[in-house]
Formats: structure tokens, C-alpha cells, sequence
């Protein structure tokens, strides 16, 4: 039995949608992956400190867990920040 064929999907999706990966800066990509990457670990870590019940090794994926949604959080900003400017200088630019 055939698939019925489908169109290829567009990278719009959706009318008025903004991806933030694509349309953010080398900081903002960085700053994600970095915090994401940090939680990652942080989980991890917590995970091995469990089952081995070592207690210092679940503190500092606590403290790791901690700066990876800092970071995180941070990069919303910056994207936030962005935006913002973004839409600043459109407005600067209709009002000509």
C-alpha cells in the first residue's frame, strides 16, 4: 500500500511566526546550548550522585542544574533584548 504524497513543509509553518533559532544571534544559539548542555550534565551527575549515594556529588549537580537555567534564562533575555532593538529600528524605519 502507497503513501499519499505530501508537500514539502515550509520553514513558515505558521503566518506571523518568528523562529527565535533562526532569526538569533551566534550569542543567543551559544548561550541556549551552553545552558542546555549545562542542565544535561547537571541531570546527570544528580542521577549518578543517587544511585551512588555520594551527597557531594548531588550537590554540585545542584549547584551545575542552577547555572544551567542562569544561563539559560539569560539567553532569553538577550533574545528578548533583540527583539526589541529589531523592533525599534522598524519603527524608525516606517516613520520615515
Amino acid at each position: 500500500m502507497s503513501r499519499p504524497s505530501r508537500p514539502p513543509a515550509s520553514s513558515d509553518a505558521r503566518p506571523g511566526f518568528v523562529s527565535p533559532w533562526e532569526n538569533g544571534s551566534p550569542v543567543y544559539r551559544r548561550m541556549v546550548l551552553a545552558g542546555s548542555g549545562l542542565f544535561l550534565l547537571g541531570i546527570v551527575l544528580s542521577v549518578v550522585g543517587a544511585l551512588t549515594e555520594r551527597l557531594p556529588l548531588s550537590w554540585a549537580a545542584l549547584a551545575i542544574l542552577a547555572v544551567g537555567v542562569l544561563v539559560h534564562l539569560t539567553a532569553q533575555t538577550v533574545r528578548l533584548r533583540e527583539a526589541g532593538r529589531r523592533q525599534a529600528e522598524g519603527e524608525r524605519g516606517r516613520s520615515r
